[in-house]
């Protein structure tokens, strides 16, 4: 068990590290956003990306394996508490984001008279509906509905899976499609993390579209 906890724990820290790494990297030092807003704003997209690396990675290990990827078995033993670690970021990162969500921060979510313009508005449907989805995910492997088969057949099926990870590919595809092509405006010259995590959601889901069998 402690072999188990301690390479999970390794995976779990060392892309956080690298995530909120980047983030501080792309914002306050090469970029040009203040040191105040490290601890909100900052660190936010960074666990955003950290949430997303830790949940793909996660889904994506049986996938893989089905299609003949050798997969460490460390790996596998390791999702549990890898998707677990990934949906708490995840639950941080949505928290975080609505202290925030005004149009100081977001601007193009905005439009003039301060309610939500319709990309603004269909990024923050595919994440909330993304993280709903998730937690009913999560939930139905509890105690509590250890019974109810029919329910956990259902959101462990692949239908579930395919159909639900685009809710998430809509909250990245508008939370900066706009920004991707203007290199110039990149923020220290280094690509936006919506773009990077837009990136590892598709390699993530045409994985799981390709791998994942029908439970």
């Amino acid at each position: 068990m402690s072999f188990k906890l301690n390479h999970a724990s390794y995976i779990i820290i060392l892309t956080t590290i690298i995530s909120v790494f980047y983030a501080v990297l792309r914002y306050n030092i090469m970029g040009d956003v203040p040191w105040k807003d490290l601890p909100v704003f900052v660190l936010n997209k960074g666990i955003a990306l950290s949430a997303l690396i830790l949940l793909i990675f996660n889904f994506s290990l049986s996938p893989l394996k089905n299609m003949g990827i050798n997969i460490p078995d460390q790996w596998l033993k390791s999702r549990k508490i890898i998707g677990i670690t990934g949906f708490v970021f995840a639950f941080i990162h949505l928290f975080m984001s609505i202290s925030i969500l005004n149009p100081n921060y977001y601007a193009v979510f905005f439009v003039d008279n301060g309610t939500l313009s319709l990309r603004g508005g269909l990024s923050l449907f595919g994440g909330i509906i993304s993280f709903v989805l998730l937690w009913v995910y999560n939930i139905s492997f509890k105690p509590v509905l250890k019974h109810k088969k029919k329910i956990k057949t259902i959101v462990t099926s692949r239908s579930f899976f395919v159909y639900g990870m685009l809710f998430t590919g809509v909250h990245l595809f508008f939370m900066g499609y706009t920004g991707w092509a203007t290199f110039y405006k990149w923020q220290g010259n280094l690509p936006p993390i919506s773009l990077i995590s837009f990136v590892i959601f598709a390699l993530g889901y045409l994985i799981n579209l390709l791998g994942r069998r029908q439970i």
